[in-house]
This record gives structure tokens, C-alpha cells and sequence, in this order.
């Protein structure tokens, strides 16, 4: 779901590269829609996070753990659009000075990477989940249920708290619930799901693309975040109860995050060429898909896959050194599991 997810987002950018060559309605209105893979991203990690890390407890591990998940290739691709940005014009106005909220994607919006503007939003629920783990790691549910009350307090009366009383956030407690329903046995498919997630979407792209709501961030909370709520529910209800995925969609998943963050560039890249898109513009944007599918692909088998095999190495050792010895009975076979890898379960 995360290769769907990167994807819908790198189709959306290059139908709307050159609105001038695909007409503003379509360029946009494609935007509109596919932008709420991000949504589904945000579900995701809640998801993940929330299923994965109560295992481990330990905060320093975790936070090590996430940055050598997002950095290595985040910073590449920034370097490129920084060297970039004085020749192309990635976003309007001059380029900002490379400061810390750009560096470590803290802050949004992202001038030089127009998607990582999601990345500020991932990194602070890290840093709540981290602080979590420092003080309570055994009561990690009960206190996400208690921070994404506050947001919903924050919303209501307007509390000025940044990124924490953002509605967004909102849609990484749809992910917490599915992780937490799954905990506890009680995920059960429904087909039904897909047909009102489905739905959800639909009246989403109506309510800010057709209607044009003054809220855009605000509208896609109730209808593509309660939509990828009940689309990632599905999807895990479904493999719980035996069902399996194509390998290329799983292929896709590896190399989502080196999708997610590296196409929005090559496209602006692309989007310069003038003759490209004379040519041909349905073939410049399907050459603009491909080509960052392959570049993403290079990126996770050259940097990001021998990062993440080096973190889960460090991770192991880390753990191996802080866990006690204990006496077991002879003849004991001792399983161990990779610290970000769901133990498999049986319902």
C-alpha cells in the first residue's frame, strides 16, 4: 500500500508538471485525487509505528532507527535540488537559505522538495512516540489515544500548538486504531469497507476540487483520511485472514520512500524541456513515471537498502548488549526477531 501510495502521488505531479500542455482542470483536478496517497502514508505509519516500536521500549533505538530510515536519501535529493534551484525553478519565489528546519525536514512547507512537506508531520508523531517510549513504553496506546484527544482539543478551540493541532494528524490515530484493533484480535475484513472507502474518496476530490472548500487540509481528514482509515483496514484485515499481494506491488512498497522523494524533482527537471511535451505529452508523462520509478529503484538498491541492512545490524548488537542474560532450561531455542519487524501473529 505504500507503493500504491507513492505512486498516486508521482502520477498527480506529472499530469500537473505542465498545466499549460494537460489543461489546468485535468492537471488539477488529477492532483487533487492522487495527492491523497499522502493520506494513506499518514494512516500507514501510524499503523506501522504503532504495531512495531511497543515491542522494542527503547527510545534512543527507535529515534536512530527512523533517521536512518529518512535522512541518507532525503539529504541526496536535497543537495541535488539545491544545486539545482539555480538554474530551475522548483517552486515560485527565490530559494530559501538552507536552514534546520530544511535540513532535517522539520518544518513545511519544503521549498526544494515540494512533497517533504509531509515528512514535518511523520517527524513530530516520531517525536511523540519517542517521548513516549522514554517515559511510559508499556502505556504506548493509552497515551497516543490521550495525545490525538488533545489535538482534538486543540482543534476545536483553536489552540496555536504548529504541527500537533494540524487536522492531519488526526489520520496517523486512524492508523494507531487499526494497529491497536490488530493487537487485540479484532480485525475482521469486510469487503463493504473498500466500497465506502472508495466513496470517501470520490466525495473528498468533489468537496475541494469541485466545490472548492476554503479548507483544503481540513476537508481531506473526514473524507481521504477516514477513506485510507478504512482502505488500510481492509487491506490488513485481508492478510490476517491468509490473503497475499503481488510481488510487484511489494516490490513497489521497498522503494516507495525513494519514490516519494525523488520524483518530484526529476519531474521539475523534465517539465523544462519544451520539446518533450510538444512531442508527445502523454508520452513525457508516463516517461516522467517511469523514469522515477527506475531512478527510485537505483536510490534503494545503491543507498537505502545497505543503510537500513547497516541499521538493523546496529539495532541487533544494540540490543544484544542492553538484554540481560537469563537462564533457560536446557534445549531452549531462542527466536529472534529484526526490532522493526511485526512478529507474526495468529487470530
Amino acid at each position: 500500500m505504500r507503493g500504491v501510495a507513492a505512486l498516486m502521488v508521482v502520477c498527480g505531479h506529472a499530469i500537473n508538471a505542465r498545466p499549460d500542455m494537460v489543461g489546468p482542470n485535468l492537471s488539477e483536478g488529477a492532483l487533487t485525487i492522487l495527492a491523497s496517497g499522502v493520506d494513506i502514508f499518514f494512516v500507514i505509519s501510524g499503523f506501522i509505528i504503532a504495531t512495531t516500536v511497543s515491542a522494542q521500549g527503547d527510545p534512543l533505538n527507535f529515534v536512530v532507527r527512523r533517521a536512518i530510515r529518512i535522512y541518507p536519501v532525503y539529504w541526496l535529493v536535497l543537495l541535488a535540488a539545491f544545486v539545482s534551484s539555480s538554474w530551475i525553478a522548483l517552486e515560485p519565489g527565490e530559494p530559501p537559505a538552507l536552514d534546520f528546519g530544511l535540513v532535517f525536514a522539520w518544518i513545511y512547507p519544503n521549498w526544494y522538495i515540494r512533497p517533504a512537506w509531509s515528512l514535518a508531520f511523520e517527524l513530530h508523531f516520531y517525536a511523540a512516540v519517542a517521548v513516549i517510549l522514554a517515559i511510559a513504553p508499556n502505556r504506548l496506546f493509552e497515551l497516543l489515544f490521550v495525545g490525538l484527544g488533545l489535538v482534538i482539543v486543540a482543534l476545536a478551540f483553536r489552540l496555536q500548538l504548529g504541527i500537533y493541532s494540524h487536522a492531519l494528524v488526526l489520520e496517523f490515530g486512524a492508523g494507531v486504531s487499526i494497529a491497536y484493533l490488530l493487537t487485540n484480535g479484532r480485525l475482521r475484513f469486510s469487503s463493504g469497507m473498500l466500497a465506502i472507502s472508495a466513496g470517501l474518496f470520490v466525495a473528498g476530490w468533489y468537496w475541494i476540487f469541485v466545490h472548492g472548500t476554503t479548507d483544503a487540509q481540513f476537508a481531506r481528514v473526514p473524507t481521504y483520511g477516514l477513506g485510507a482509515g478504512l482502505l488500510i483496514y481492509a487491506v490488513v484485515s485481508a492478510e490476517v485472514e491468509g490473503r497475499s499481494f503481488p510481488p510487484a506491488l511489494q516490490w513497489l512498497g521497498k522503494i516507495s520512500y525513494s519514490l516519494y522523494i525523488v520524483h518530484c524533482l526529476l519531474v521539475k527537471w523534465i517539465a523544462n524541456f519544451d520539446g518533450l511535451w510538444q512531442l508527445s505529452t502523454v508520452g513525457t508523462i508516463i516517461a516522467s513515471i517511469l523514469l522515477s520509478i527506475g531512478l527510485a529503484a537505483a536510490l534503494h538498491i545503491v543507498i537505502e537498502a545497505p543503510i537500513l541492512d547497516w541499521g538493523r545490524k546496529l539495532s541487533l548488537m544494540r540490543r544484544n548488549r542492553t538484554t540481560p542474560d537469563v537462564p533457560r532450561p536446557e534445549g531452549t531455542v531462542l527466536v529472534q526477531h529484526e526490532p522493526n519487524e511485526p512478529i507474526p501473529r495468529r487470530f
